[in-house]
Parts: structure tokens; sequence; C-alpha cells
């Protein structure tokens, strides 16, 4: 039984569902490839995980077969429970899939302000099943960000090593304390990702983000071409290739998120 198995395990026995949004204020530095391969991964290992798409873009739930009745917006504008528009992705992994048009869910909650901004929490509040909810996002922030946001506990940030991805970082933070200075978000961890140890400015800013973050940085996930093979598949990287670099790359991300709480980092 590997350490992830056994935690796994041991997890079971006192189970706390963890609520993890994973986020960027910068766009393309990975966040929804990042975030539903570790997904499947946690899957992989046992966990029951449910992914909440807060992304119209919907790069994940396009990876389903069935057909889509309800999304977020019915979740959100029309208070149907979250269950009904839950999806089976792979053994073990669930999502709640995005709509397109998700303005008219941000919409709704800035009209019906302040009760909606908590609409996903009281959802997400019911559900006893799970041990993961991961929450995805667009890079722009919305009425329907914040909404997820104040329905998790703690932030997992993938961060390209370049300076517009770092300015991203700098403005999440900033954006989060002045919109959300009300509710309690802790920083799991800093997600190298997309890492290409031949490029200067990564070896420029490798060093800058282990200074400023220590513990909270996490592994890197190196450049794997097999990544965006396995998205014209709509596959993740463990169905389309586990032994890739990348495949090993995030589970020793997963086993960090296993065996890490946000709150251990304050």
């Amino acid at each position: 039984m590997t350490q992830a198995e056994l935690t796994s395990t041991n997890h079971k026995k006192t189970k706390k569902i963890r609520k993890i949004s994973c986020i960027n204020a910068k766009g393309g530095v990975g966040k929804s490839s990042f975030l539903k391969n570790a997904a499947h991964k946690l899957a992989l290992l046992g966990y029951q995980v449910l992914f909440i798409e807060c992304d119209f873009q919907r790069n994940t739930s396009k990876m389903l077969s069935e057909p889509i009745a309800y999304t977020m917006n019915e979740v959100i504008t029309k208070d149907i429970p979250i269950t009904q528009a839950t999806y089976k992705l792979r053994d073990n992994l669930y999502i709640v899939p995005a709509h397109p048009d998700l303005d008219k869910a941000a919409k709704h909650i800035i009209i019906n302000a302040p009760r909606s901004y908590y609409s996903l929490k009281r959802a997400v509040d019911q559900l006893t099943e799970y041990d993961f909810i991961l929450f995805d996002y667009s890079p722009n922030w919305t009425a329907v960000t914040e909404t997820a946001l104040r329905a998790s506990d703690e932030l997992l940030i993938p961060v390209l090593l370049e300076q517009y991805s770092i300015d991203g970082l700098v403005e999440l933070f900033e954006k989060i304390e002045k919109e959300l200075f009300d509710h309690e978000l802790t920083i799991l961890g800093i997600i190298p990702y997309n890492v290409d140890f031949t490029s200067k400015l990564a070896n420029h800013f490798l060093p800058f983000l282990k200074e400023k973050f220590k513990d909270k940085l996490t592994n890197i996930v190196r450049t794997d071409q097999q990544i965006p093979q396995s998205q014209v598949f709509r596959q993740t990287i463990f169905d389309f290739n586990p032994r890739s670099k990348a495949a090993k790359d995030i589970e020793q991300v997963a086993e960090y998120i296993i065996n890490t709480e946000g709150n251990d980092h304050e």
C-alpha cells in the first residue's frame, strides 16, 4: 500500500470534506488542465471527488459522454439541488458542469445579493459523500467567482514562471483581500506549472517563488506535450499516458494535497 493509499484509508475514518479552489487572476496558466488531472489522480487513489466547474469554457465537462440537463446556472438561479446537476466523469470522480452563459448566473447573484453569494456554499454544505470538492475558475473575476470562493476553504494556485503570471498571483491576493475580507481562505499551495528549465525565466522565477512562499510551494509540474495531446482525445493525462512525466509530477502534487491542509500554512 502506498503512502497516498494509506492516507486515503485513514482519512475515511475521520472524514472532513476538503473544499479547494484552483485559481489565478492570469489566464492561460493551466488551471483547468492541472485541476482535472489532479482530480482524476485523487479519484484513482480511492477518494470521492466532486469537480465544480466555474468556467464558461467548460474544458472539463466536455469530457462527458452523457447529455447535460442541469448546470451551475440552474443550481444558482433556480435552487436546483446540486445532486441533480452532478454527473459521473470517471470512477470516484463527479462534475457539476458550467453553462456556456455563466453571465446569467452572475447577474442573478448580483440582483439577489447578499444572500445569493452564499447559494453555492449552502448547496455544497449539504453534501457528505465526498472527500474533496474542487472548484475550477475562469481568470475573470465575476460574481460566480466570489460565490464559489465563499464555498471554499483553501486555495491552490498554479503559476507559470513568467512575469505576467507572477503579476496575476499578486493581483489575485489583492482582490481576495478586498472582496472577501469577511471570509477566511488559506493557501494550500502554489504550483509552478508547465516548467521548462531550458528557459532563463524559469531559472529566474523559481528561486523567487521558493523564497516568497517557502513551504507553500509544491513540487513543479514540468512541460509535457502529452498534456495537450490528451486534451485532443478528451482524456486526462492518466487516461492517456499515466507514465508520462506530467502524470508523475501531478501525482506528487496530488499527494501534497492529500497530506497538507491550507490551515497548516497559516
